[in-house]
C-alpha cells in the first residue's frame, strides 16, 4: 500500500510543486495506515514559524529568513505523538520528506485555551488543566454534565435539596459559589443562593470541558477562587452533518438530541437541540413528600462563523434554556420552579494585524430568570411566589503579541450587571465592573517556562481588587512536567448577600443583607508533576493548599420585632489541602486502566472545627475496552468517604453534637456497538450497587438506559 501511495500521491504532487526558493517540503504521514494527515501542523522549533498539510498531507516551509545552521522541525498533530525532525540550514535535499506519526490514545497534543487564555498544547501549558473528551463523557451514561464530572478526581458534585437534576459543583474544598462555570469561554449566570446549577447542560451537545484547579481570578475575576470549569460545545463544520440521539432509561429518563452542520461557501453554521425529561423519585413512599425533582429541560444552541477577509473570521453563538421543575416538598405544598436562560455573543478575531499581533474582540448578553411558587397541596392556592430575572451585558477585547521569546497576552472588559428580584431592596440593583489583565509567558530555558500575571477589578460596588499570579512550567525531560504556582483569588458579595431583604412568616426569621461586604479573598498555592511514555502510559499528581479570608456567612443578630434576624457579614476564615492523584495506561491499544484519588483536609479557622459536609476520601477506578469493530465497554467505580457534620446546632455557645455520614461505593457500566452503518446503540447502568440514603440522598438507586444515535459523517 506503501509503494502506490509513493506513486500516485507523492511523486506527482512533488513534480507540481518543485522548489521555488529556500524550503523544506515533504508529506505528514499516519505510520499505521500510511494515509495523510490533514492539517497536520509544521513548525521551526523556538520561532514562531510554521504551516500545515494540506488534503494529501503536502506541507512547504519557507526557511529563507534563517541563518545556516541546525535546527528542529516540530511536527504536530491532534491525538499523534509529536515529533522533532532535525534540519540543516543551506538545506540541500531534494526529495520532499516523509514523516510518519504515531497516533497517541493520552492525546496530550489536543489545544486547550482555559489555562492561559491563549491556545497551547496540552502537555506544554504551564497551568495545570485537565480535559474530559466527548468521547468520556458519552461512556459515562450521563445526560449532563453534572453526573459526568462526579466521576473526575479533584471533583465533587452535590445535589441540592431538590435532589436529582440540580448539580453543584466542588474544586479543593471550594463549594459552587466559588467556582466560576463558563459555557465556550463565556461566564454563565443565573446563580441560586449562591449555587449554579451545571446539569442545566446537556452532554449531547458538548465536546469537551477543560478544568482548571485553583485560583484563577487573575484570568477570569470573581468566583474563580476555586477554579473553572469551561464547557466547550460542538462547533459548525465545514462539512454537511446529521446527528440524532435518543436515549430512554428508569424514572421516566428521556433524552433526545437534533444536530445540524451546514457550510455555505466560507461559511459554516451549527444548530443544536436537545430535550430532556425525568419523573422524579420518592424513597419513601410513607410520606407525601418526594425526594427528588421532576423535570422537563429544553435547551437550543446556534452557532454561525466565517472568514471575512485572510485575517479576519467573524463568529456569532446564541443559546436558549428552559426546564420545569416540580417536586411535593413536604405534606402541605408542592414546590414549582421554572427557569430560563438566553445568551448571544458575537466577536470578531483578527489574526496577524501586524507581525504577530492578534486581537478577539466582542460583545456578549446573557438573561436568567428563575421563579419559584409554593402551592398549597388540598386547595392549589399559591401562597407565595418569587421571581428574580438577572442581566449581563460585556464589551471585551483580548490581544496577544510576542517581544522576542515572551508571548504576552492581555485584555479588558466593561460589564454591566443587573437584578430584579422582590427580595432585594428596592425590588433592583445595578452595578458595573471595568477590568484589565496582563500575563506574560517566557521560556526562559529549554526546560523552564515562567508565567507571572496580574488583573485589576474596578467594582462600582465594593472597589478594586488586585489579583496576582506567578507559575513556572519545569521539564526535566521530554515526557515529564512540574508545574508549581501562586495566585491570589476573590469572590464579589452577590446582589442578595449585599442587599436581601426577606421575611419569612410561617417559621419566623428575617435575613437582611449587608452593603459593607467585602470580597472574599484566597490564597493558593499549586505543584503538579505529570509524568507519561510513548508506551501510553500517564501519571498525574496534584498538591494544593489555599488560605481563605472574609467568608461571607449570616451573623444572628437576635430577635428583632419578633423575628430572629440574621445579617450578611464577612465572618469566617479557613484553610483546605491535599492531593489528587490520577494514572492512566494503556497496556493493549484495546485496553485503558485508569485510578484516580484525593484527599481533602479543610478547617474553619473561625470556629476551630473540619468545614462540614466535605469528604476527606475519594477514589474512583475504570476498566474500558475500545475493539475495531466498533464495540465499546466501560466498568467504573467510585467511592466516597464519610462526611462530617454537626446536629443540634447551638447558635450561642456555638457548638453541637458532631455526627458523620457514612462512606459509600458506586459502580456504573456502559456498553455501545454500531448497528446498521451510521447507527450506534448503548446499553447501560449507573448506581449498580444500588445505594440509596434517604436522609442525606438524594439518590434514586440502581438505573438502567438505553439510547441509539446517528451520525451522517462517522459514527462516535
Amino acid at each position: 500500500m506503501k509503494k502506490w501511495f509513493l506513486i500516485i500521491v507523492i511523486i506527482p504532487t512533488f513534480l507540481l510543486t518543485a522548489a521555488k526558493g529556500k524550503s523544506v517540503k515533504g508529506f505528514v504521514i499516519d505510520k499505521n495506515t500510511n494515509k495523510p494527515l490533514v492539517g497536520a501542523n509544521i513548525l521551526v522549533k523556538d520561532f514562531h514559524v510554521g504551516c500545515s498539510a494540506d488534503t494529501a498531507g503536502w506541507f512547504e516551509l519557507d526557511i529563507s529568513q534563517f541563518q545556516d545552521g541546525d535546527y528542529f522541525l516540530q511536527v504536530l498533530y491532534m491525538g499523534y505523538h509529536s515529533l522533532e525532525y532535525p534540519i540543516s540550514i543551506p538545506y540541500k535535499y531534494k526529495k520532499p520528506l516523509l514523516i510518519y506519526l504515531k497516533p497517541s490514545l493520552l492525546q496530550l497534543d489536543q489545544i486547550v485555551v482555559t489555562g492561559t487564555r491563549t491556545e497551547r498544547f496540552l502537555k506544554d501549558t504551564p497551568v495545570s488543566t485537565r480535559v474530559i473528551r466527548a468521547e468520556q463523557l458519552r461512556e459515562s451514561g450521563s445526560s449532563d454534565i453534572g453526573q459526568a464530572l462526579s466521576e473526575i478526581t479533584g471533583i465533587t458534585i452535590n445535589e441540592n435539596q431538590f435532589g436529582a437534576g440540580v448539580n453543584t459543583v466542588e474544586i479543593q474544598g471550594f463549594g459552587s459559589e466559588h467556582v466560576q462555570i463558563l459555557l465556550n469561554g463565556v461566564k454563565m449566570i443565573g446563580r441560586v443562593n449562591g449555587q449554579l446549577d451545571i446539569s442545566q447542560i446537556p452532554i449531547s451537545q458538548v465536546e469537551r470541558v477543560e478544568i482548571v484547579k485553583g485560583a484563577a481570578s487573575t484570568l477570569y475575576g470573581s468566583e474563580a477562587m476555586g477554579g473553572v470549569i469551561n464547557i466547550i460545545t460542538k462547533k459548525a463544520d465545514d462539512k454537511l452533518g446529521i446527528g440524532m440521539e435518543l436515549h430512554g432509561g428508569s424514572y421516566g429518563r428521556l433524552d433526545g438530541a437534533v444536530s445540524v452542520s451546514l457550510p455555505f461557501g466560507k461559511w459554516h453554521s451549527a444548530l443544536n437541540l436537545s430535550y430532556r425529561k425525568y419523573d422524579g423519585y420518592d424513597l419513601d413512599e410513607g410520606t407525601v413528600q418526594e425526594d427528588a425533582t421532576a423535570f422537563q429541560k429544553y435547551h437550543g444552541q446556534f452557532t454561525i462563523n466565517g472568514q471575512l477577509t485572510d485575517y479576519l473570521t467573524l463568529n456569532m453563538e446564541s443559546l436558549y434554556y428552559a426546564e420545569d421543575q416540580a417536586v411535593v416538598s413536604s405534606s402541605i405544598f408542592k414546590d414549582k420552579i421554572n427557569n430560563g436562560r438566553k445568551a448571544l455573543r458575537i466577536e470578531a478575531k483578527a489574526k496577524e494585524l501586524f507581525s504577530e499581533f492578534n486581537l478577539k474582540t466582542g460583545v456578549e448578553y446573557s438573561f436568567y430568570n428563575h421563579l419559584f411558587d409554593r402551592i398549597v397541596l388540598s386547595s392549589g392556592y399559591l401562597k407565595k411566589g418569587s421571581l428574580s430575572t438577572e442581566r449581563l451585558a460585556k464589551a471585551d477585547a483580548l490581544f496577544d503579541f510576542y517581544v522576542g521569546t515572551h508571548q504576552i497576552n492581555g485584555g479588558f472588559a466593561l460589564e454591566s450587571e443587573k437584578i430584579n428580584s422582590d427580595r432585594v431592596v428596592g425590588g433592583k440593583r445595578q452595578a458595573m465592573l471595568y477590568n484589565l489583565f496582563l500575563q506574560d509567558e517566557w521560556p526562559v530555558l529549554d526546560w523552564l517556562t515562567v508565567l507571572g500575571g496580574i488583573r485589576l477589578d474596578a467594582h462600582s460596588i465594593y472597589g478594586k481588587q488586585f489579583s496576582p499570579k506567578i507559575a513556572a512550567m519545569i521539564s526535566p525531560t521530554g515526557k515529564s512536567r512540574l508545574r508549581l504556582s501562586y495566585a491570589a483569588g476573590f469572590r464579589a458579595p452577590s446582589f442578595k448577600e449585599l442587599y436581601l431583604d426577606y421575611t419569612n412568616i410561617s417559621v419566623g426569621y428575617h435575613i437582611e443583607g449587608n452593603s459593607d461586604l467585602e470580597p472574599e479573598t484566597s490564597r493558593a498555592y499549586q505543584a503538579d508533576f505529570e509524568l507519561w511514555n510513548d508506551n501510553d502510559y500517564h501519571l498525574r499528581i496534584h498538591l494544593f493548599y489555599n488560605r481563605i479570608k472574609n467568608l461571607i456567612d449570616y451573623d444572628y443578630l437576635g430577635v428583632i420585632e419578633g423575628f430572629g434576624t440574621y445579617r450578611s457579614a464577612n465572618l469566617l476564615a479557613a484553610k483546605t489541602w491535599g492531593v489528587d492523584w490520577d494514572m492512566e495506561y494503556f497496556p493493549l491499544s484495546w485496553l485503558n486502566l485508569s485510578l484516580g484519588y484525593s484527599y481533602l483536609d479543610s478547617w474553619d479557622e473561625t470556629t476551630a472545627n473540619p468545614l462540614t459536609f466535605k469528604s476527606k476520601h475519594k477514589g474512583q477506578a475504570a476498566l474500558k475496552f475500545k475493539f475495531d469493530n466498533g464495540l465499546r465497554i466501560s466498568l467504573r467505580g467510585q467511592y466516597f468517604g464519610k462526611k462530617f457534620y454537626w446536629m443540634e446546632w447551638d447558635e450561642v455557645s456555638n457548638g453541637g453534637t458532631k455526627d458523620w455520614i457514612s462512606d459509600y461505593v458506586l459502580f456504573h457500566a456502559n456498553l455501545s456497538f454500531p448497528v446498521l452503518g451510521k447507527f450506534r446503540a448503548t446499553l447501560g447502568g449507573r448506581n449498580l450497587s444500588d445505594y440509596v440514603n434517604k436522609k442525606w440522598g438524594p439518590m434514586p438507586g440502581r438505573e438502567f438506559y438505553i439510547g441509539l444515535a446517528y451520525n451522517l459523517k462517522n459514527n462516535p
